[in-house]
């Protein structure tokens, strides 16, 4: 079974279609047409080293494919090993390089159940004249599904405001697929219950592009052509290097914060946490006030009665934790009797409230 969503380009009459393909049927589609920001089903075991062959084409191709495939290895504890042209043995991903047939992936360990004769992932439209362009937006994309990732549009927390009259039209006259076909391929959300997902992140490698002409307040998305900053903390989190791999959502951010010549330091905690830029924080407990904390000396702080954190967070941070490099682990804590792991984040503006510029020292999760 599989399910397709097309990748458009302007003009409308041109695409390149990415297919994800799922070894068996979901119990929440019988179609067998699966659509998660990261199925929590298909993850390979943290820590995988995944064997990759490749079926052919040019050694030029080839090492863009190995080049463009480790971008994921800089942020997921997932390496991949490239087995040598035309040796034997098996592999977790194998990728074929048919012409015309499009760029697809199954999805996670859904590959493990495809015989070893049969490709796991195929690039359609490579060749030595393809552009850096080109293999980053396609490589790091249906890699992003072989270890687990689903079109983002897919997400169970997308709301994107599609003219929908355009959209039948679009794919009636690019692929002749009926309104039905259209619902399952382009509309269909994922279930909650089996995704780990962030909000909406318009800028991640697995959202497809689309026009403004298939959109109701003329919104659009360009193509993506490398991991956004959302992408690399998500799969961050989903295969730590470090620490346990959490299938809980929750998570909070070491802020601290300024208006005018005033400073305060705190913990904001969100339900969904992940991609929360401009989102109040569901809950907020501060940590000192009149100043920044050290955050690198450790400590804790209690949420009050009915919060969405009960009782006490404590952190952890290495004594370098501020100067580490961005997105690396930094520490631990701890909330009630589960163990996240910190990480050093960009200092961004993370919400603004009252007059006060949230910025994001460190997230936990």
């Amino acid at each position: 079974m599989q399910a397709v969503i097309m990748a458009t380009i302007n003009p409308l009459d041109k695409f390149q279609s990415c297919v994800q393909m799922i070894a068996t049927p979901s119990a929440e589609d019988p179609s067998g047409e699966d659509r998660l920001a990261l199925d929590n089903r298909r993850l390979w075991p943290n820590g995988s080293e995944l064997v990759v062959n490749m079926w052919g084409q040019s050694d030029y191709v080839r090492s863009k494919v190995i080049q463009y495939a480790t971008e994921w290895s800089r942020y997921a504890n997932l390496t991949f090993r490239f087995m040598e042209r035309d040796a034997p043995g098996d592999s977790d991903i194998r990728i074929s390089f048919t012409a015309g047939a499009g760029s697809w992936s199954y999805i996670g360990t859904g590959a493990k159940t495809i015989p070893q004769s049969e490709p796991t992932m195929n690039f359609g439209w490579f060749d030595d004249n393809s552009t850096d362009e080109t293999f980053s937006r396609t490589v790091i994309h249906e890699f992003g599904h072989a270890i687990g990732c689903i079109h983002e549009q897919a997400s169970p927390v997308v709301d994107i405001p599609w003219n929908k009259d355009a959209v039948y039209a679009y794919y009636l006259r690019t692929n002749g697929w009926d309104k039905a076909k259209v619902d399952g391929n382009v509309f269909a959300r994922a279930a909650q219950a089996n995704t780990l997902n962030t909000s909406w992140d318009r800028t991640s490698i697995m959202q497809y592009s689309y026009p403004a002409e298939l959109t109701l307040d003329g919104s659009s998305v360009g193509w993506n052509t490398v991991l956004s900053n959302h992408d690399k903390t998500f799969v961050m989190r989903c295969y730590p290097r470090d620490g346990i791999v959490r299938n809980t959502q929750d998570g909070v951010y070491l802020v601290n914060s300024a208006r005018g010549d005033q400073r305060t330091s705190g913990l904001a905690y969100y339900v969904h946490f992940g991609n929360n830029d401009g989102q109040q924080p569901d809950d907020y407990v501060e940590v000192n006030g009149g100043d920044y904390t050290w955050w690198e000396n450790g400590g804790q702080a209690t949420f009050g009665n009915g919060a969405h954190v009960r009782n006490i967070v404590k952190w952890n941070l290495a004594d370098d934790a501020g100067r580490s490099p961005l997105y690396t682990r930094v520490g631990f804590a701890e909330k009630n009797d589960e163990t996240w792991n910190v990480y050093r984040d960009d200092t961004r503006i993370l919400y603004e409230h009252d007059g006060w510029q949230v910025q994001a020292m460190f997230w936990a999760f």
